[in-house]
């Protein structure tokens, strides 16, 4: 499917986690179905799921159990697995200059990005990605996870986890 033909069905999708097991898994499986090269772009408030579900991706690219923490100090910590993962947090960055100085986003091409608090610094998101966006949604545990995909890459990794989740 090229993005011209692409609909809103086939680009958005919104699916309901009740626990942090649940967003783990949905970040396990999506892990599982990428190919490497994808950039996820989280948003949400503090404690909504993001560093869970990434630490759920970090299991289904084959990264060690427990290698996950938040990097919002140290910007980016990179991890090795089936894929390499560069797990980044935009939390403390204001200024889109400090990414090129720091060279956040410098990635082999078949690493996968996921970025926490990526709507800090919207202007510097490569155009390809899928956008995940943490809502609450009653109890404490309770969030909708609301997917966006932009580009054919991430229009694809949409696709396998839609399949895979059977939604």
């Amino acid at each position: 499917m090229t993005a011209a033909s692409a609909n809103a069905s086939d680009t958005a999708w919104r699916v309901a986690s009740a626990s942090e097991a649940q967003t783990r898994a949905l970040g396990r499986l999506l892990g599982t179905n990428l190919d490497g090269g994808e950039v996820l772009a989280l948003t949400g408030e503090l404690g909504a799921g993001k560093t869970r579900f990434i630490q759920g991706l970090a299991e289904g690219l084959g990264v060690a159990v427990g290698a996950i923490s938040s990097p919002t100090f140290a910007i980016r910590h990179d991890h090795t697995g089936r894929l390499m993962l560069l797990h980044m947090d935009f939390y403390r960055l204001r200024d889109p200059d400090e990414i090129d100085w720091l060279g956040v986003l410098d990635a082999p091409a078949d690493a996968v990005i996921a970025i926490e608090w990526a709507d800090r610094l919207p202007g510097v998101l490569p155009a390809d990605r899928l956008d995940i966006a943490f809502e609450p949604a009653g109890g404490t545990d309770d969030r909708t996870l609301a997917w966006t995909a932009h580009g054919p890459r991430a229009e694809r990794a949409l696709a396998l986890l839609r399949a895979a989740h059977g939604g």
